[in-house]
């Protein structure tokens, strides 16, 4: 039989020419999954990811969602797989990938930096938009995040809505939320061998007369609390609440 098998095979090589298959180029994840009607023509409008940057830590995924807006705290969604010409910057701080949806995914680089900042571009429809990223790990610094201050044994209208601290060094403290609006904002250190945490206000639109900006931080597994530091008493509240942060 073996031999039968292989007499075949020679006699189709003499009549039939051999086959060859051209190998398919793999679709690049930098370039759209959608085009033309599928991709609205929004027009000369400013595009983003998102405003602010972003903290992420080395091997974090990100999901890039494409947005526009002609007026401040306004996000219009786009169709995600119109995206189109993905970049990084630094080179090679980050790759991407596609879901099936078309929805580009970026992935921080494992040999990225704790405090470099990376900006992910694309373009839409031909129009640039991008978005900044800062590197941290949460080994060196466990605050970054948005906390909710825990106002149960607090004054009325004293506990934070959110506490931000970002991988760049920012923080900002805000007690009723309202779109993009904050209370006041500034820069942070922290020490994460003493704990020891101070706060820098640069400015804001209601910025407490108590604040007191050094002080400790104390983080379990359940809650994120301060010993001295002070948020300060906002001015629809009659005192301070220096409850805890659950996690």
């Amino acid at each position: 039989m073996a031999a039968g098998a292989v007499l075949v095979a020679a006699c189709q090589s003499e009549t039939e020419p051999a086959r060859t298959t051209d190998p398919v180029e793999p679709v690049s994840a930098a370039e759209a999954t959608l085009s033309g009607e599928a991709c609205p023509d929004i027009g000369d409008r400013a595009y983003f990811f998102w405003m602010q940057p972003r903290s992420a830590e080395p091997g974090d995924k990100i999901a890039l969602f494409p947005y526009w807006t002609d007026m401040p705290g306004a996000y219009n969604d786009l169709p995600p797989g119109c995206l189109d010409e993905l970049g990084v910057y630094p080179e090679g701080a980050a790759t991407f990938s596609r879901e099936e949806d078309g929805l580009a995914i970026a992935t921080v680089s494992e040999d990225v930096e704790a405090g470099t900042r990376v900006r992910l571009d694309g373009t839409y429809r031909g129009h640039g938009l991008s978005g900044q990223v800062e590197v941290f790990r949460a080994a060196d610094n466990p605050l970054v995040g948005t906390w909710r201050q825990d106002g149960e044994n607090c004054p009325a209208n004293s506990a934070i809505q959110e506490l931000v601290f970002t991988g760049g060094g920012d923080f900002s403290v805000t007690w009723t939320p309202f779109e993009v609006y904050k209370d006041y904002w500034g820069t942070y250190t922290y020490d994460a061998e003493t704990r020891a945490i101070h706060l820098d206000v640069e400015s804001g639109n209601q910025i407490p007369e108590d604040i007191v900006p050094d002080g400790t931080v104390v983080l379990s597994d359940d809650a994120l609390s301060f010993e001295t530091l002070s948020f300060g008493t906002p001015r629809q509240a009659e005192g301070v609440c220096m409850g805890s942060f659950p996690k």
